[in-house]
């Protein structure tokens, strides 16, 4: 206890503020959030600084030469009003609670190093060599803040709330980091063209990495900088402008697709828009509204795509929304519903089950290649479809097959040879033409279902075209199924 009190009477006496005193002296979070117990506790002021009565005089104090004035306590109280009451912090209507990114300046990194040096040097046996002696002033500020705010929001602290941008900055910052030069001048002698900028002199790794009290020249370091550091100045940090970014949401559903001309995302080619519409932007134009995000801004995924000319039946595919900065976080039924018949207005596009999931539930849509998919084929036939080729494309027994890359998506992939399986085949020929026979396949998902039927001049194989030893062509593909639990079922 009593080399707590010299560390923090000697702290106090180079303009170190109580907070700051309090990082030296490993404070808990339960110190910082209420810094006058923590003192009186630790015996280090009389109890009658916490008796309640705002009518003492408070000392005005010089800015504390190791936060530069941050953790000014009357500052941090307002703050909670200041985002309660802020206009673009009452757009956002969401649930969760809140969450903090706080930007502070480098320059505190540098006289935080100072008082490493200083304190290190005067109290020798009470910090452990190589180790930080302090908290982290961005870490004791976190904790303050939260606190503040937390009772004045009457939120929770949550890493999928809305983060409030808190911003830091020191005018003269890029002159007091000049010394750096000076101190280490090995670490900036491949940047010379950086000399004279005003921005990035030095980045914050770039300083953790090489300045610490093991990594300078402790004598150079006291030649070229005051150490302890001084606050020649009555000038601290300046807070910034309040800024608020609302929580990323992910929306999942599954959607069928009823059109043969209808690519699943916008189809642009070198500038050029080939269809005016698709499955992502008819979907999309009825959910972003609700949670005020332009449309671009959607990040549209899925479990697979289909072909601008192949349909999607059954119970859909599923897909998933991401949504940054939402200004929503909760999704009604009622609400759900009317987006799922806006989609259905379209005729051309359906969805269902439309639901919020949580990030790492996105993991059910990728890597998809050990899912099954059902398919439904009309093929035609140079010959007339007989008994036999019927029998040959019937099999519950799997079997693997060789694709190389279709000639078709060549220009989009790479040339590779790749495995997939074929679980089973189940032909029927059409009464009405001769030609023709419908094929329900189930496939391993990544294969190319209409190479499967024509062997793209042999580079699928074996292929139906092999299989019954005649020419065959696609005519139309169905999807039928997915086979995919996920996300779960809601309405019927």
């Amino acid at each position: 206890m009593a080399q707590q009190k010299a560390i923090y009477e000697y702290l106090r006496s180079i303009d170190c503020c109580r907070v700051c005193c309090l990082r030296f002296l490993k404070g808990t979070k339960e110190d910082f959030v209420d810094i006058n117990a923590a003192l009186v506790k630790r015996e280090l002021e009389p109890a009658y600084e916490t008796n309640g009565n705002h009518n003492i005089k408070k000392v005005k104090e010089n800015v504390c030469v190791a936060c530069m004035g941050v953790f000014d306590l009357d500052h941090i109280a307002s703050l909670g009003s200041e985002v309660k009451d802020h206009t673009s912090y009452q757009r956002y209507q969401c649930e969760a609670g809140f969450l903090t990114s706080i930007s502070l300046p480098i320059v505190l990194h540098l006289r935080q190093l100072a008082l490493w040096v200083d304190v290190l040097e005067h109290f020798p046996e009470s910090f452990v060599p190589g180790t930080p002696p302090d908290i982290p002033v961005k870490d004791a500020l976190k904790t303050i803040i939260i606190h503040h705010l937390e009772q004045t929001l009457d939120k929770p602290f949550s890493v999928d709330g809305v983060m409030v941008n808190i911003p830091y900055t020191y005018a003269n910052e890029q002159e007091e980091l000049r010394v750096l030069e000076l101190i280490s001048p090995g670490v900036f002698a491949n940047r010379k063209a950086h000399k004279h900028s005003k921005k990035d002199f030095i980045t914050r790794n770039a300083f953790e990495k090489h300045f610490t009290p093991n990594g300078i020249n402790v004598e150079r370091f006291r030649k070229h900088y005051t150490v302890p550091p001084v606050s020649a100045e009555q000038v601290g940090l300046e807070r910034g402008e309040l800024t608020f970014t609302g929580p990323t949401v992910f929306i999942a559903g599954r959607y069928n697709k009823f059109s043969r001309e209808l690519s699943q995302t916008p189809w642009v080619i070198e500038g050029k828009r080939l269809m005016e519409g698709s499955v992502q932007e008819t979907i999309v134009a009825a959910i972003a509204p609700y949670f005020g995000v332009p449309d671009e801004k959607l990040i549209f995924s899925s479990s697979g795509r289909e072909d601008v000319d192949v349909r999607c039946l059954g119970e859909g595919r599923p897909f998933v929304l991401e949504i940054p900065d939402a200004m929503r976080d909760v999704l009604s039924e009622q609400v759900a519903i009317d987006m799922e018949q806006q989609v259905g207005i379209s005729k051309t596009v359906a969805i269902r089950d439309l639901q919020l999931v949580k990030r790492e539930d996105l993991v059910h849509i990728r890597g998809d290649e050990d899912k099954r998919k059902f398919y439904r084929a009309l093929c035609v036939t140079v010959e007339p479809v007989t008994e036999e080729m019927i029998r040959k494309l019937r099999t519950d027994d799997p079997f693997v097959m060789q694709q190389v890359t279709p000639l078709r998506v060549l220009h989009r992939r790479a040339l590779l040879a790749r495995p997939r399986t074929v679980y089973s085949l189940k032909a029927f020929a059409c009464k009405q033409n001769p030609h023709a026979m419908v094929v329900d396949i189930v496939s391993q998902a990544g294969t190319y279902i209409k190479e499967l039927v024509h062997s793209d001049f042999g580079r699928t194989s074996p292929s139906f075209r092999s299989m019954i030893g005649s020419a065959i062509d696609i005519h139309a593909l169905d999807v039928m199924a997915i086979d995919l639990d996920w996300p779960r079922k809601l309405r019927r």
